[in-house]
């Protein structure tokens, strides 16, 4: 059985939670590695299930078990592993996946090509909840495994292209950009590329299927597509914008300004929001983390400066332009919303008004009043209609 002898050339990141049928998989996938060189850094996030007897019962030294006393969520679960990891080259692996048996080793062989490289991700082959092919696998995997260049600000608007199971991370590289946003949920891996190109790291993709991802329902990732869209926001106008502004790339950060103001998630919030939150990606302030933006952004406090450029923002799409159609689409919502609003407002004190006219107008008394004049005009009535037989 190896042995830890000094500091291992990688160390492997496995976050588990509730997932005693696949961890075990994913665990063997890293035992059966032509590099032997590694450690395992496994933090289990207060599971309820049987994970951490799974994780106890391979007897192999390399294994080192973390359990969070109270659930810290993915994010806060690998800034733990990150800091108790030593090796060279943080290598990701999420406790439902698995990875082929030489994908370290040509994953180490692209750095010895190019030692300038930080992070070295691979294509991904996607499967099901029990590890067949997925249905959605041809058009997805079409997608995700292309020569898509890491290096550029523009590849990054809006997409996530670095599976963060394929990806090996230089340690000191690592330790240089930060960790994870604790308060990210959705996307915290994407905040932290993102953040990694800006402070001047190099990626690469090795354009081989050497990481097998489960695609199920307990995934996080797109389990709420609001929050997954102010993630997205907060990480491109935090990461992307000022990068791109530096370098010049002034289409892009239209780009990135249209990708927000178009996106779907946007209607979802009040208007003042929505437009609050075009301010804030136009006016780029500076959040200590996600929490701060996010406060800002559902805020109810006046900021007519946010709200404001958020507006003008939108009417910058003039017609014929791309952004025309959303941001009428956006205004007639919100001319929709004040007018039902109104309506309902006026319905509302109509009935009221009619409740109180009624219960003052027809008390008891009226009412006997009013059928007793009817039965006196009752028997004329009968003999006018008697004519008409």
């Amino acid at each position: 059985m190896p042995e830890m002898n000094g500091q291992p050339l990688l160390s492997y990141i496995v976050l588990s939670y509730n997932y005693e049928e696949y961890i075990g998989t994913t665990l063997r996938s890293i035992l059966e590695q032509t590099v032997q060189d590694f450690e395992i850094v496994v933090v289990d996030d207060c599971s309820r299930d049987r994970s951490v007897e799974v994780v106890r019962s391979f007897n192999d030294p390399r294994i080192r078990l973390i359990v969070n006393e109270h659930n810290l969520g993915g994010a806060g679960s690998y800034n733990r592993a990150v800091q108790a990891a030593r090796g060279t080259w943080l290598v990701n692996l999420d406790a439902d996946d698995w990875i082929a048996p030489n994908k370290a080793e040509i994953q180490l062989r692209a750095v010895q090509k190019d030692p300038r490289l930080d992070i070295i991700g691979t294509h991904v082959k996607i499967l099901d909840h029990e590890g067949k092919p997925h249905p959605d696998a041809p058009s997805l995997e079409a997608g995700i495994n292309q020569p898509h260049n890491l290096n550029l600000v523009q590849n990054w608007v809006g997409m996530n292209w670095l599976c963060r199971s394929s990806s090996m991370v230089r340690r000191e590289a690592h330790l240089r950009i930060g960790l994870d946003d604790a308060a990210m949920v959705r996307a915290p891996d994407y905040e932290l590329w993102t953040r990694a190109l800006r402070m001047g790291c190099k990626f690469a993709v090795v354009p081989q299927q050497l990481t097998f991802m489960r695609l199920h329902k307990r995934g996080v990732t797109h389990a709420d597509p609001l929050g997954q869209f102010l993630e997205l926001s907060y990480a491109m106008m935090r990461n992307l914008i000022p990068l791109a502004e530096a370098r010049a790339l002034h289409p892009t950060v239209e780009s990135i300004i249209a990708w927000v103001a178009r996106h779907g998630e946007l209607c979802k919030l009040e208007p003042r929001h929505a437009y609050r939150l075009l301010g804030i990606v136009l006016a780029t302030p500076e959040f200590p983390d996600f929490t701060a933006f996010r406060s800002e952004v559902l805020s109810d406090e006046p900021d007519n400066a946010l709200v404001r450029a958020g507006r003008r923002a939108l009417t910058t799409y003039r017609e014929g332009s791309p952004g025309f159609a959303y941001a009428n689409k956006l205004e007639r919502d919100i001319g929709e919303f004040i007018h039902a609003r109104n309506y309902w407002q006026a319905q509302a004190e109509h009935w009221e008004r009619v409740y109180h006219m009624r219960r003052t107008r027809y008390t008891p008394r009226r009412i006997a009043a009013a059928l007793l004049r009817r039965a006196k005009i009752a028997p004329e009535l009968l003999r006018k209609l008697d004519g008409y037989r």
